[in-house]
């Protein structure tokens, strides 16, 4: 038996993994689990709509050539596929239309990413709603979180996109730092 390397992970990864390993036992408020009905519905409507205009047809067609294990549906289509090309296909539907959702303090479209995984994760996995809701709450809390702590609300003023663009920008310029 071999020993595992514990210290290889850095504290703030072990407090984010605890936090996240306890997540299934603490209960959701009630006021939150009404905000994430309204965002899965919210998204949801957003990937219908999505699937039908042209990148949603190509996201379409790109997981049914990639074929997969049948474990979670592409909206706007027949399809059933691994859970990996129905997320990547539900959140280019998600995102087409731009009627995605954002959280303006940290300037992403949370809906458009976690709705999709945490949708296919919960068929492939044949959870129930409130795992699914739970498992959403958590991805926005996460991701609104880790947007802040890069601190992308300093690319407001330069009128850059960060839901795309903030982790090349962030290593660009960490790395032009580096060199000085």
């Amino acid at each position: 038996m071999t020993k595992k390397n514990t210290s290889a992970i850095s504290p703030l990864m072990r407090k984010l993994s605890t936090y996240l390993a306890q997540a299934p036992r603490r209960p959701l408020p009630a006021a939150v689990t009404e905000r994430a009905k309204h965002h899965l519905l919210d998204t949801l409507s957003a990937m219908v709509s999505g699937s039908q205009l042209l990148p949603g047809r190509r996201a379409i067609e790109f997981a049914a050539a990639q074929g997969g294990v049948p474990e979670a549906c592409v909206i706007g289509s027949r399809i059933v596929t691994s859970a990996i090309n129905a997320a990547l296909a539900n959140g280019m539907h998600g995102h087409a239309d731009e009627t995605d959702d954002t959280y303006y303090l940290s300037l992403v479209h949370p809906g458009c990413s976690i709705v999709p995984a945490a949708l296919a994760m919960a068929e492939r996995e044949r959870r129930g709603g409130t795992a699914l809701l739970r498992a959403m709450v958590l991805g926005y809390d996460v991701c609104a979180r880790v947007s802040h702590a890069l601190g992308v609300e300093r690319f407001r003023s330069a009128g850059i996109r960060p839901t795309a663009s903030a982790g090349p920008l962030v290593r660009r310029r960490r790395r032009a730092r580096w060199r000085d």
